[in-house]
């Protein structure tokens, strides 16, 4: 670990941003709950869990929300094709 001059790592700065940057979605009350339970429920886990979770959440949710904003923006323009049987395998 590398120490400054006043005895605090190199990281317990960007900790400290990160953590009031944190603070502020959470005060902010134009943020989803959802968003604010997911930073609450974070902050005492382990980062490595963390990183793991939002990879999975990443990879389904983003997936899942193109598909909706394309189907839904099919539908919108007439393009939709009905004639799909179910997922590629």
């Amino acid at each position: 670990m590398i120490i400054g001059a006043k005895g605090m790592s190199q990281f317990d700065g960007a900790v400290k941003e990160i953590d009031t940057r944190i603070a502020w979605v959470l005060a902010h009350r134009e943020m989803s709950c959802w968003l604010k339970e997911a930073l609450k429920s974070a902050l005492n886990r382990d980062p490595f869990d963390i990183l793991n979770d939002l990879e999975i959440l990443n990879h389904l949710l983003r997936a899942r929300s193109d598909a909706l904003i394309g189907q839904s923006l099919g539908e919108r323009s007439g393009g939709g094709d009905d004639s799909s049987s179910g997922p590629t395998i």
